[in-house]
């Protein structure tokens, strides 16, 4: 089996790879991400003694011109784009386009060739604005409703590339009987993984002295980067999984002000945490209603809240 993973280097995608090029049924791992991404990837011998397998690809999906040189594979797994909260304000227009144009470009170059699957990582941006207007269950399921109530926001610029994806990605899937699968990923982290979001951020000033918090009363819940592997590569390999949206997540929530709590003890650290208002737009409540994750597929996480932070202290 040949696989192509885009954002291979990315802070989600280097650990799919890992994995991935681990499996003795794959023959074949097609990474592709910028340059130094892919060299540093490789340099830090990430794959181990699998790297005969891993053939770096250094292509900007968003141009159209370099989708002509991508292989013939089984298996598409497509988690490039611009990641990161405050990525969302202050760039929006290049996270906008650096999420949107290479998923059509992908669509476009596999929709006609013999892919067994297209797995497409989404993010619960893409209804977490309607949760606030009471528009949505929580814990919130794959059917809730979609969309965003303020547009002139930039906040939305990733989860409107985002819902852009789903819907390229359905459309051609009417048409062309391009089977998929859509993974809605809910506040994954782990080691390594950059800045740009609430765990590492807040750990990263933590280990200056520094204890501040933006909106305290959100409510969140939150996956180990290892079990978010594991739920990506269950709904792959599912028949039950195809052309569906799937939340990956936990349903262990806590609000900001809880989680900062948790982080400060784990690391035996002790002081005031100064709290800020929310960035706008930031969603008051967002977790994930797991059922199909968990009944239909059999997903168990290995890992719970403290248990995986525990794992950041001993990186």
């Amino acid at each position: 089996m040949k696989v192509l993973i885009t954002g291979c280097a990315g802070a989600i995608g280097k650990y799919l790879t890992k994995e991935i090029i681990s499996d003795d049924r794959v023959t074949s791992v097609f990474g592709v991400d910028l340059e130094p991404k892919i060299k540093e990837l490789m340099e830090s011998n990430f794959l181990g003694d699998q790297q005969n397998k891993f053939v770096p690809l250094q292509i900007d999906l968003s141009s159209d011109k370099n989708i002509s040189l991508l292989p013939d594979v089984n298996v598409v797994y497509h988690l490039a784009a611009i990641n990161g909260t405050q990525l969302f304000y202050d760039i929006p227009w290049e996270v906008f386009v650096n999420s949107i144009q290479p998923t059509i470009n992908l669509i476009n170059f596999y929709k006609d060739r013999d892919l067994k699957r297209f797995i497409y990582t989404s993010s619960s941006e893409v209804y977490a604005s309607l949760t606030d207007l009471g528009l949505n269950k929580i814990p919130t399921p794959e059917d809730c409703l979609v969309g965003f109530a303020d547009v002139l926001n930039p906040r939305w610029s990733y989860g409107a590339a985002k819902l852009s994806g789903e819907i390229a990605l359905i459309s051609a899937a009417h048409q062309f009987n391009l089977n998929f699968s859509i993974i809605r990923y809910h506040n994954v982290y782990g080691k390594n993984m950059g800045l740009n979001h609430v765990i590492p951020d807040f750990i990263e000033r933590g280990k200056k002295g520094i204890f501040q918090l933006n909106g305290a009363e959100n409510v969140r819940s939150f996956i180990y980067v290892e079990d978010a592997i594991d739920a990506t590569i269950l709904v792959a390999n599912s028949d039950k999984a195809q052309n569906q949206i799937i939340n990956i997540g936990t349903d262990e929530t806590l609000t900001m002000r809880q989680l900062s709590e948790k982080i400060m003890q784990i690391f035996g650290w002790e002081g005031k945490v100064k709290e800020f208002p929310a960035p706008d737009g930031s969603t008051i409540e967002r977790s994930p209603d797991i059922g199909f994750l968990r009944d239909q597929l059999g997903f168990k996480p290995k890992f719970t809240l403290t248990s995986g932070l525990q794992e950041l202290l001993y990186k």
